[in-house]
């Protein structure tokens, strides 16, 4: 259900890449003619981890063909598979009934949608981590081969989208409370091999992309500050600024750009500490309740300025609504499972490790550059969340079937 629906959205909407997408996009099929060596343009030399959606893409043409038809719908198939490991990983933490509830419950979610048919490095990656992470709440199964298999999957997830070391770092946490809360030297030995193999596949990956030359600079980040530079830009709310773009990211001198860099992220965060405190309000407000856009799919690229056409300047405000209508729901189930959860004697394995990934998507967020979109993968979580939360609202339910029945 969940690919058909998001794959028919895709023949309906004619969406064209634009931004970071655009060249996703150009150089895949470039990559596919042959054309290699990457690190000749500066986002690539810059961002060399960009090179992975590039060689993802690539490989997807390659086997269906080129054109944007079929990258949309291997992106519908892995948002598929995302809806899939909703419920999977729902059932672990909650119990089958509430974990189809909250599975079908992101099924309608509107959000997702307004990026089906986008050439976003996010679909993939979601599933990829989500997989791992179901993989590390299998129980009775060889804990050292969960390990290794869930650390490739966060390894690949991060190839395409490098969020894998928030996630992995969530892991090694909880890998370390459970081993303190039990007792359990096999939780330590978990957490040892879950870095070990991450930061293994990570170097073989980035590895093999300099051996075939297509980007001498692998997969690595040649310009870390500059996530924080944005993030920290009170004036820009922590989103992306042409500003800080034109003054930092154009310098052609990478020491001195990183000089420069380093120069206004102390400048920003030195501010008395009550501003710093607001402007973190702000930037919560922005990532976390801000209303959604329909501008990655549905707007038109006008001389690089996206703008509505007058069709989505009717639909847009009703979508947007429609959207928090599920958003704030879901997130008053995930609280009432949360409270449920400390209520209790001992709080579920699952929700531990979902929680302290939630909680280090949170914190990071808080330094680095946000946008609306970037709380894709952390609603994934919140909605599996939400499942203990719905354990509360069907229990009345259940108790008066029971009695019907009786």
């Amino acid at each position: 259900m969940a690919f058909l629906f998001k794959g028919t959205l895709v023949f309906f909407a004619d969406t064209r890449p634009v931004s970071d997408f655009s060249l996703f996009y150009k150089y895949a099929v470039d990559l596919i003619q042959g054309k290699k060596a990457l690190e000749q343009y500066l986002y690539f030399k810059t961002w060399a981890y960009q090179t992975g959606p590039v060689i993802y893409y690539a490989g997807i043409m390659k086997l269906f063909g080129t054109g944007l038809l079929p990258l949309k719908l291997v992106n519908c198939f892995f948002m598929a598979g995302s809806n899939m490991l909703v419920y999977l990983i729902a059932r672990k933490v909650s119990n089958d009934f509430t974990a189809r509830f909250v599975s079908l419950l992101y099924l309608i979610y509107p959000a997702p949608y307004f990026l089906a048919a986008v050439l976003t490095n996010q679909h993939f990656a979601a599933c990829m981590f989500l997989a791992g992470i179901y993989l590390l709440l299998l129980e009775h199964k060889n804990i050292l081969v969960r390990g290794i298999a869930a650390a490739v999957f966060i390894a690949a997830g991060n190839a395409v989208r490098p969020l894998g070391p928030v996630i992995i770092t969530a892991v090694a946490v909880w890998c370390i409370v459970e081993a303190l809360n039990h007792k359990s030297v096999a939780k330590i030995l978990l957490s040892a091999v879950l870095v070990a193999v991450y930061l293994t596949a990570n170097l073989g990956l980035s590895a093999v992309v300099k051996s075939t030359g297509i980007n001498a600079e692998g997969l690595n980040n040649n310009f870390p500050l500059w996530k924080f530079v944005a993030g920290l830009n009170q004036q820009s709310k922590g989103q992306f600024s042409y500003d800080d773009q034109n003054k930092i990211y154009m310098i052609e001198d990478f020491s001195k750009r990183n000089e420069v860099a380093l120069k206004t992220i102390k400048e920003r965060v030195s501010v008395e500490p009550h501003k710093l405190l607001e402007f973190f309000g702000t930037k919560v407000l922005v990532m976390w309740a801000e209303f959604d856009t329909l501008a990655w799919e549905f707007y038109e690229d006008d001389n690089g300025t996206l703008k509505a056409p007058a069709r989505i300047e009717k639909i847009e405000p009703v979508a947007v609504r429609v959207e928090k209508m599920f958003y704030i729901p879901v997130f008053l189930l995930l609280l009432t499972g949360l409270i449920k959860a400390l209520a209790g004697r001992d709080i579920p394995s699952g929700i531990k490790l979902l929680s302290i990934i939630l909680l280090c998507y949170f914190g990071v967020h808080l330094f680095i550059e946000i946008q609306v979109r970037y709380r894709y993968f952390a609603v994934l979580i919140v909605f599996i969340l939400a499942a203990a939360g719905s354990e509360v609202l069907f229990t009345p339910f259940k108790k008066y079937k029971k009695s019907s029945m009786l």
